[in-house]
C-alpha cells in the first residue's frame, strides 16, 4: 500500500520524522517509501537528490536551506543617528541552515538606493557569539542618511534579507565618547583614506617610497580624541638626512601648512643632521605653539612600534593636554590653552606639503576616534 493511503489509515506505523516532513513546505518533492501496515517504512540506501537538499536541524527534523533566517538587526538600530563614518554593522546569526554560514552586507545612500552601492562585502564569516558584524570600509558622508541590508548564505543558497537605515551625524557634532571614526589596517592592499599619493602597499602595511608620498584622512571635529598607528622599517639614521614626519594634523581651510594656525606633527629626527631628540612633538592650536621632544633609544628597523596620541581635557586639569605613547609608555606630554578642534580636520601619514614624509617607513593599523 502506498504512503499516502497509509497516512489516511493511522499514524502509529509512520515514524515521527516523516510526520513532520508532511507538514513542511515543498514536501511534495519527497517520495515516501511504500511499506506494509505492520512495519515501519524502510530507509533508502542512498538519499535522493531532493533529500540531499534538506539539512538536518536537530534530531528527526529537516529544514530546507531556503528557510535560512530569520535575521535581526542589532546595530545601528533603525533610524539611529550615529557619529562614525565607518560604522560597525551587526545582526543576529541566521536561525537555520547548515554551517558554515556566510553573510553579504550592502550599504547605499537612502536617496539613491541599493542600485548604486557605497560599500559591500560578501562571504563575511559568521560570528561565534550569536551575532555577525562587518565594518564599513569606505568612509561615509556626514549629514547623510544611509540604508543597509544583510543576507545569509548556506550551502550556496540564500535566505531572507533584513534592511535598516541610519543617519551619519554632521561632521561638526561628534559628541559620543569612545566612537571610532576611522579604522584602516593598510595590510589588504588598499586604504579607506580620502587620498593616497605615492608609496606602495605591502603585506605589512603602506610604505612611503619618497618624502612626497602620503595618505590623507578627513575626520570629524574632535576636541577630545586619539589616534593609534604602528610603524616598522624605521631606524637610525633616516634614509635621507634631516627630520621627517610620522603623522601630521591640520586644517587646510586656514592656509598652507607652514603658516597654518591649526597644525600638529610628530617628527622622527635624525641624529646625523638634527642633533636634538629622537622624536619631537609640535602642537599649534589657534596659532599658539608648544614643542617638546625626547631622546630615548635607537630605532630598530625590524621592530613594529605601536603609537598612540591623545588630546583634549582631563579631569583635574584646567588646560588642554596632548600625550604621546610609544609601546604603551607615555614618552611626551604638553599642555595647551586653546582646544584643538578644526572644523575641517585632516590627518596625514607623513606630510606632502613640506616634503617631510619618512621614506621607507611602513604604517599600519590606523585607528582614529573620540575619547
Amino acid at each position: 500500500m502506498g504512503a499516502t493511503a497509509r497516512s489516511a489509515e493511522g499514524k502509529e506505523g509512520i515514524p515521527t520524522m516523516y510526520r513532520i516532513l508532511i507538514l513542511l513546505p515543498l514536501v511534495a518533492a519527497l517520495v515516501l517509501p511504500s511499506c506494509g501496515d505492520d512495519s515501519s517504512p524502510s530507509s533508502p540506501t542512498s538519499p535522493s537528490p531532493t533529500q540531499q537538499g534538506f539539512l538536518a536541524i536537530g534530531e528527526g527534523l529537516n529544514v530546507d536551506v531556503a528557510a535560512l533566517g530569520p535575521l535581526a538587526i542589532v546595530s545601528p538600530e533603525g533610524g539611529a543617528n550615529i557619529s562614525s563614518v565607518q560604522p560597525l554593522l551587526t545582526v543576529t546569526n541566521a536561525a537555520f541552515g547548515s554551517p558554515p554560514r556566510t553573510y553579504r552586507f550592502e550599504v547605499a545612500e537612502a536617496a539613491v538606493g541599493f542600485g548604486q552601492l557605497m560599500d559591500s562585502e560578501s562571504d563575511v564569516p559568521e560570528g561565534e557569539e550569536g551575532t555577525t558584524s562587518w565594518q564599513v570600509t569606505t568612509p561615509l558622508t556626514p549629514g547623510t542618511e544611509y540604508i543597509w541590508r544583510v543576507t545569509a548564505t548556506s550551502s550556496g543558497q540564500t535566505g531572507s534579507t533584513e534592511t535598516s537605515a541610519f543617519m551619519v551625524k554632521d561632521a561638526y557634532s561628534l559628541d559620543r565618547p569612545g566612537e571610532v571614526v576611522v579604522y584602516d589596517p593598510l595590510t589588504t592592499g588598499s586604504s579607506v583614506a580620502m587620498e593616497v599619493v605615492g608609496g606602495e602597499f605591502t603585506p605589512q602595511g603602506w610604505k612611503a617610497l619618497t618624502n612626497n608620498d602620503y595618505i590623507r584622512y578627513q575626520v570629524p571635529t574632535m576636541s577630545d580624541g586619539y589616534m593609534e598607528f604602528t610603524t616598522t622599517n624605521i631606524g637610525e639614521p633616516n634614509p635621507n638626512p634631516g627630520k621627517r614626519m610620522l603623522v601630521s594634523f591640520w586644517d587646510p581651510t586656514k592656509g598652507i601648512y607652514r603658516e597654518n594656525p591649526f597644525r600638529v606633527h610628530i617628527q622622527k629626527m635624525d641624529r646625523a643632521t638634527v642633533r636634538i631628540n629622537d622624536v619631537r612633538l609640535r602642537w599649534i592650536s589657534r596659532g599658539q605653539e608648544t614643542n617638546t621632544g625626547i631622546t630615548f633609544f635607537d630605532f630598530e628597523k625590524d621592530v613594529v612600534y605601536p603609537w598612540r596620541i591623545e588630546w583634549g581635557s582631563w579631569q583635574g586639569l584646567q588646560s588642554q593636554q596632548v600625550r604621546v605613547f610609544l609601546e604603551g609608555v607615555q614618552i611626551m606630554e604638553r599642555n595647551y590653552d586653546k582646544a584643538y578642534h578644526p572644523k575641517t580636520f585632516w590627518i596625514e601619514l607623513g606630510n606632502q606639503e613640506r616634503a617631510e614624509t619618512l621614506e621607507e617607513c611602513i604604517w599600519s593599523d590606523i585607528r582614529i576616534g573620540s575619547r
